[in-house]
Formats: structure tokens, C-alpha cells, sequence
């Protein structure tokens, strides 16, 4: 079979998968997800407005029958809207930092993995106690939102070059190809695994815990890495 056509199949059966999954989380299992409660009723129309085939009305809100409300939480447009979101802020991550991220990449390994998640994990403990701390001074409260900004780049950061890594895996699987459609593939499959029920939410936070601990141990990709003799001048 042609590389180019592996690559086809391969993209169309993740798209499919992702489609379905979000399909099920959105009508099946959506009822065991936490809602947000219901929107006020102050402000009701008066005259019922005249709906297509397939749609309702529900509470003052239109909803496609059995997909949810259109910007609803937890429906088949916000699971597709989210991993669209992830996947572009992946790639421009990648676009804009794609030497460092490559450096990053360079030192992913199997045998690393367990030192990458508790590395992410010491980094969230470390930003949760210096969120309570600069609570707690009130007068450094308004660094709070720099400090958790800081933590969502570097979690960008390092699930982009987890992407790129597991990408340059993939390439060397299906014969090649653009880095590109590699990095696709790799964030398709983790977003496709992200949508299977319960269990996906698990991997979700473990690849974004691991992409921090990613990002922390190479210092966001830096030549050198974490290293005390620097310190010596």
C-alpha cells in the first residue's frame, strides 16, 4: 500500500472515530457529565418561534434533537469546537517555538515517561501552594492569573513536542510523510482517546501533567536542560 494512501485511511478512520465518539458523549452519555445549572427564566418570548424538522425547544433554547443546544456545554458542537481549539493552539505552538519544541522532543523517551508525570505533577503542587501563597498576601493577588498563564504555555508547550515526538514515531510506521500530517495524526489520536467515557478524561490530564513535567525538565526546550553548575561563574 502507498505511503500516501496509508496516510489517507489512517487520517479519514481517526476523524470517523472522533466523530462518533463525540456523537456518544453528547447524546448517550451525556447525561452523566455535570451540567451547569439551567439559565434563568426572567425572559421568556411571547409568541413560540416556528421550528424546523429535527429541532426543539426546550427552556427558551433551541436544541438539534438528540445533539444538544448549539454552544451548549458538553454537546457534539463544544466537543467539536474543543478539539479543534486544541488542535490549532497545538500547531501554532509548534509554528512558533518549533526549535525548542524539537529539542524537547529529541528527549522523549519510554524509560522517561514516569519521571516526565511526576515531574508535572511536583510543578502543579508547586503552582497550587504558590496560588494559595499569593492569595493569601492579598497584595500579590493580582499575579495569580500571570502565574497560571505561565502554567497553561508550558503546558502547551510540552504536549506540543509530545506531538512531535509521537509524530516523527508514527512517520517511521507508515513510511515518511510530511512532519506535519504526523503531528496531526498524534494529536487526533490523543484527542479521539480523550473522548472515550471516563477513561478519557483520565488520559487527558495524565498527557497534559506529563507535557508540563516535559517542559519543566528541559526548561521549555532550552540546549542545556536543568543544570546546577551554572551556577558556578
Amino acid at each position: 500500500m502507498a505511503p500516501t494512501l496509508r496516510w489517507s485511511l489512517a487520517l479519514a478512520v481517526l476523524v470517523g472515530a472522533g466523530l462518533v465518539l463525540a456523537w456518544a458523549d453528547a447524546t448517550v452519555l451525556n447525561s452523566v457529565f455535570p451540567h451547569p445549572g439551567s439559565p434563568p427564566r426572567g425572559l421568556q418570548p411571547r409568541a413560540a418561534l416556528p421550528v424546523l424538522p429535527g429541532l426543539r425547544t426546550g427552556g427558551g433554547r433551541l436544541e438539534f434533537r438528540g445533539l444538544g443546544s448549539p454552544g451548549g456545554v458538553f454537546s457534539f458542537g463544544w466537543f467539536l469546537a474543543t478539539g479543534a481549539v486544541l488542535l490549532l493552539l497545538t500547531l501554532a505552538m509548534l509554528a512558533l517555538a518549533s526549535s525548542r519544541a524539537r529539542l524537547a522532543a529529541e528527549r522523549v523517551s519510554p524509560r522517561l515517561v514516569v519521571l516526565l508525570l511526576a515531574a508535572g505533577i511536583s510543578a502543579t503542587l508547586l503552582i497550587l501552594a504558590a496560588t494559595e501563597l499569593l492569595r493569601a498576601t492579598f497584595l500579590l493577588l493580582n499575579i495569580v492569573p500571570i502565574v497560571w498563564a505561565a502554567f497553561a504555555v508550558a503546558t502547551l508547550f510540552g504536549c506540543a513536542a509530545l506531538a512531535l515526538a509521537a509524530g516523527r514515531w508514527l512517520r517511521g510506521r507508515l513510511g515518511g510523510g510530511n512532519p506535519w500530517l504526523g503531528v496531526v495524526m498524534a494529536i487526533l489520536i490523543g484527542l479521539d482517546a480523550g473522548l472515550v467515557p471516563f477513561a478519557g478524561w483520565l488520559l487527558l490530564v495524565a498527557v497534559g501533567l506529563t507535557g508540563l513535567g516535559l517542559a519543566v525538565v528541559t526548561r521549555l526546550g532550552s540546549a542545556g536542560g536543568w543544570n546546577l553548575e551554572d551556577l558556578n561563574w
